[in-house]
């Protein structure tokens, strides 16, 4: 148990340093050879638990929690040392901290393999980090691995033919049962592991040529996933739940912004209201006074208020690589065409597409276009004009194919 805790308290040091100094802290902790140490720690390979004995009773032997105590840390400090990785330098093949991370991965890839084919749905928040470190990490370094034999490829892309073709009104983001606390939190992770998705699919697009089908060319629903690209449709499908959240989560941003404003002039119902809503009512009684209702009320508001805004700077970003992706493919295609000039087939990945695929495609993304145009930076609270750009350029494009 000592030994445990010792290493615990060793990583939280390592983060610690990480989190406070940035990338130099990152660098610094590189360069004195961090992540050699950690990549040979054998309590991270481990099968099950660490069982030890206690001094308090011989008899009885205690199970360190492994995984919360040395695999998540461990986890959380190779994703800190990745914000040193340049995807800008991706021909640089002596870029020495994506060799050692990849053989950091390569070291441990039982670990890695076996939080890829965890159940996204059914995750607790320990795995649920573990999920996120892990696609983090390999969506910042196995770009450069040429090598498929891990299948972790395999199993990114099956992950993201389960997250992006969920929208965000089904109960996979919204669980009846949990409190709304914790379905933001759920809401958050699911994201921030889209994002994470989509960043490794841009690399693919954009740094290894990877073009995608607009639709699958296995449409049955028991086909191997694992085997399958992610397609244009299934990002239109992911376009669409980010959307969603979006919206929703701007209009609650800005509602809860104009009732932090006037809190003074909330009544005693209208304060009660915020606090059901917020689920702190053990935090109020009922001799409690207008004044800290109102002060409960306001704290709460802000904190729901921020947990909306980082919801809000990961989406944006999330939105503009999916439409960069596919205003990619969108200038890269190649038609042929009807002796009436009308579009037959289009070829964007290994096989044509039949030009009625893409214009059932166009068909659902202006629409969603659309409803982006309408985003208000007020509501938002940033600035739309790139993203504004990027939508108007694809809307154009979509136009123009539905047309053809």
């Amino acid at each position: 148990m000592q030994r445990a805790c010792t290493l615990e308290a060793e990583l939280a040091l390592l983060l610690r340093i990480c989190h406070k100094y940035g990338k130099s802290g990152a660098q610094v902790l590189f360069s004195m050879g961090a992540l050699e140490h950690i990549a040979s720690c054998r309590a991270v390979n481990l099968q099950g638990s660490l069982r030890v004995e206690t001094k308090l009773r011989r008899d009885v032997a205690v199970d360190v929690d492994k995984q919360r105590m040395i695999v998540t840390p461990v986890l959380r400090l190779v994703f800190s040392l990745t914000s040193l990785v340049d995807t800008s330098e991706f021909f640089e093949v002596k870029n020495k901290i994506v060799r050692e991370v990849i053989d950091f991965v390569k070291g441990h890839h039982l670990v890695f393999d076996h939080v890829l084919r965890e159940d996204v749905s059914g995750a607790d928040d320990l795995m649920m980090e573990q999920i996120n470190l892990v696609v983090g990490i390999l969506s910042k370094v196995w770009p450069y691995e040429e090598s498929g034999e891990y299948g972790f490829v395999q199993g990114l892309f099956s992950m993201m033919h389960i997250l992006f073709s969920c929208d965000s009104d089904r109960p996979f983001l919204s669980i009846s049962t949990r409190s709304p606390e914790n379905q933001r939190k759920s809401e958050l992770n699911v994201f921030q592991l889209c994002f994470s998705l989509s960043s490794y699919l841009y690399f693919l697009v954009t740094k290894k040529s990877l073009r995608l089908q607009v639709s699958d060319d296995s449409p049955e629903y028991h086909s191997p996933v694992s085997l399958q690209q992610p397609t244009l449709n299934l990002l239109c499908s992911l376009l669409n739940g980010v959307i969603n959240s979006l919206e929703r989560a701007a209009d609650e941003k800005s509602l809860l912004l104009n009732k932090i404003r006037d809190i003074n002039e909330l009544s005693r119902q209208e304060v009660d209201e915020v606090i059901n809503m917020c689920v702190r009512q053990d935090l109020v009684s009922a001799s409690d006074d207008i004044q800290k209702r109102r002060y409960i009320a306001m704290v709460e508001m802000c904190q729901v208020a921020g947990n909306r805004d980082q919801l809000i700077s990961l989406l944006l970003p999330l939105v503009e690589h999916v439409l960069n992706v596919i205003i990619i493919h969108f200038q890269d295609s190649s038609g042929v065409f009807n002796t009436n000039g009308s579009m037959k087939t289009i070829t964007y990945g290994a096989e044509p597409d039949s030009g009625q695929e893409i214009s059932l495609l166009c068909g659902k993304l202006i629409p969603l276009l659309e409803r982006l145009e309408l985003l208000s930076e007020e509501k938002v609270g940033h600035n739309l004009k790139v993203f504004r750009r990027s939508v108007a350029s694809l809307k154009e494009m979509a136009i123009q194919k539905f047309a053809g």
